[in-house]
């Protein structure tokens, strides 16, 4: 038995009103939801409502201290909302999982490619000149080099709908995250261990920069492909 656009859209309405916030995880709800009430209705016997309910209470939406099974449906089905916080944690782990497991997959490939190997190639001359020119110099440009990786991230999506309550593009933004915690801590660590030397040894900062380098234009690389994979599902939901 399938269900009607009605009664697909009141499940929709349903895990919006019950704050499930991210659009990605409400798209995977909606289908898990709709093919367990489908295939309860269908062997079961029962109505949309009771399976619905049934399928409501097994996400375990029912530990509210005002719960009773005395409640009205449209009561029931929102007095509770646990259940769906639960999934959204347990999701978050997998996002961040899979998202690990890709970058290892495909890290190989993308650093043996043409394409980035010209990149580093050209990055590694730029710097190189800069440093015989002034090696302060050469260190804040293959500085901002790397900050410009994850601003990147931030603008190239930011005018997309898809990375709006995205719970998977929050996951992958997470990296950017980590990186500018690291940044500051290796110049402040680099400053105040040179803080008395003259000349400070620019080359050791700007030799650990470039080899994270690689790493970073990588993370950005999956970036993309994450964000077109996103837009497609999030077509899918509004269509």
């Amino acid at each position: 038995m399938k269900l009607t656009k009605e009664e697909i859209k009141f499940i929709d309405n349903y895990l919006i009103i019950n704050e499930v916030k991210y659009w990605d995880v409400r798209l995977e709800l909606l289908d898990h939801i709709v093919s367990a009430v489908e295939d309860k209705m269908t062997h079961g016997g029962i109505s949309f409502n009771e399976a619905l309910l049934e399928v409501h209470h097994g996400f375990g939406n029912r530990i509210h201290k005002g719960y009773t099974y005395n409640l009205d449906f449209n009561k029931a089905l929102f007095i509770d909302d646990r259940g769906f916080k639960k999934f959204t944690l347990q999701k978050q782990k997998e996002i961040r999982r899979k998202h690990r497991v890709n970058y290892r997959k495909t890290l190989v490939s993308f650093l043996i490619s043409k394409s980035f190997i010209l990149e580093f190639l050209i990055l590694l001359l730029a710097v190189y000149t800069l440093y015989q020119f002034n090696p302060k110099t050469a260190f804040l440009a293959v500085l901002i080099v790397c900050l410009m990786l994850e601003v990147l991230k931030i603008c190239i999506g930011s005018f997309e709908k898809a990375n709006r309550k995205s719970l998977n593009m929050q996951m992958a933004m997470t990296t950017g995250t980590l990186f500018m915690s690291l940044n500051y801590f290796v110049i402040v660590g680099f400053n105040n261990y040179y803080e008395d030397v003259v000349t400070k040894p620019y080359l050791i900062i700007i030799t650990f920069y470039m080899l994270l380098f690689p790493f970073l234009r990588h993370g950005l690389n999956c970036y993309q492909v994450l964000l077109k994979e996103n837009k497609k599902d999030y077509n899918l939901l509004i269509t």
